[in-house]
């Protein structure tokens, strides 16, 4: 009779790398999109405010706060990406 060692790959701490580094890709993503909204809020909320105070006919502080939050979540956004993908580019090299 011929006894083999049998190992689960599963079991394994290297297999868990990748199931963790997805995990981790998750959460900064999640948190750019929570980044964005806030930003593009906060500038809305802040433009609303201003022509309340300034009692201006059409909104133009909120569009245009709104535009710039915009720009600024995207910003945010592209700069995480580009972050990330340099990130795992060195991890491939290694």
């Amino acid at each position: 009779m011929q006894m083999t060692l049998s190992t689960k790959m599963d079991d394994s701490p290297q297999s868990k790398r990748p199931e963790k580094s997805n995990l981790s890709k998750f959460a900064r993503f999640s948190s750019v999109g929570i980044q964005m909204g806030a930003t593009i809020g906060l500038c809305t909320w802040l433009g609303t405010w201003l022509d309340g105070k300034y009692n201006t006919k059409t909104p133009w502080w909120t569009l245009g706060l709104m535009l710039f939050g915009v720009f600024a979540g995207l910003v945010l956004v592209i700069k995480e990406v580009l972050k990330m993908s340099k990130e795992e580019d060195e991890s491939k090299k290694l």
